[in-house]
C-alpha cells in the first residue's frame, strides 16, 4: 500500500503560509477549520499543491458557475466514477448551495433529479459525456452555453479534470475519508 507521510510538521514558513491560506479559503465551504487530508498529503510537493490548490480555489470560489451547478457537477462526476472521497467531501458544500437530499440521492443513483432546469440537466449530460470519454454533443453544449456561456462549459470540464486528479491522489495513496464525513453509498476506489 503506497502512502504519503504527513509533511505538515516540517513545512517551512512559505509552506506554512500556503497551508494556512488554503485552509482558510476552504473553511467556509467545507464547514471545518482545517484542510482536507488529500491536500495535506500533497504538501509533500508544495509546488504541485499550490498549483492544484489555486485551480481548486478559482473554480470553487471565483468561477462563473453558480454554486448549485458546480456542486451538481462535482457530485455527478464523483458518483459516476465512484470517487467516495470527493462525494463525501461535497455533501456539505452541496447542502450549502441549496441541493436537497433527494437531489443528491438521484445524482448518486445516476438519475436526473426531478425539478432541474434545462441547463442543469445539460450539465449532468455533459458530465456523463466527459466520464464516457466522448465529445460533448453540440445540442447539449448549446443548451448549457445558452445559460452559462462558453466560459461556463470550459469551467465544467475543468471541474471534472480537477476532481479526477484529486481522486487519483486519494486512490493512489490510499488517503482515507476523514472522520465525520458521510460514507459513500457505493464501493469506492478512493475510500
Amino acid at each position: 500500500m503506497a502512502t504519503l507521510p504527513d509533511p505538515i510538521p516540517g513545512l517551512d514558513a512559505s509552506g506554512r503560509a500556503l497551508f494556512e491560506h488554503m485552509a482558510d479559503a476552504r473553511s467556509h465551504a467545507e464547514g471545518r477549520a482545517h484542510l482536507g487530508e488529500v491536500y495535506a498529503r500533497m504538501f509533500n510537493n508544495p509546488g504541485v499543491t499550490k498549483v492544484v490548490g489555486d485551480l481548486g480555489e478559482h473554480l470553487r470560489f471565483h468561477g462563473v458557475l453558480p454554486d448549485d451547478v458546480r456542486e451538481l457537477v462535482i457530485l455527478r462526476f464523483a458518483a459516476r466514477n465512484h470517487f467516495g472521497y470527493i462525494w463525501s467531501h461535497h455533501q456539505h458544500p452541496a447542502s450549502l448551495a441549496g441541493i436537497d437530499e433527494a437531489t443528491i440521492g438521484a445524482l448518486t443513483a445516476g438519475d436526473v433529479p426531478d425539478g432541474l432546469c434545462d441547463a442543469s440537466c445539460a450539465a449532468l449530460q455533459i458530465v456523463d459525456q466527459v466520464v464516457a470519454k466522448t465529445s460533448i454533443s453540440d445540442e447539449c453544449q448549446a443548451r448549457f452555453v445558452a445559460v452559462h456561456g462558453e466560459a461556463g462549459v470550459v469551467e465544467l470540464v475543468a471541474l471534472c479534470g480537477l476532481y479526477g486528479l484529486m481522486a487519483m491522489m486519494t486512490t493512489s495513496f490510499e488517503i482515507p475519508i476523514e472522520t465525520g464525513f458521510p460514507d459513500p453509498p457505493f464501493q469506492s476506489p478512493s475510500r
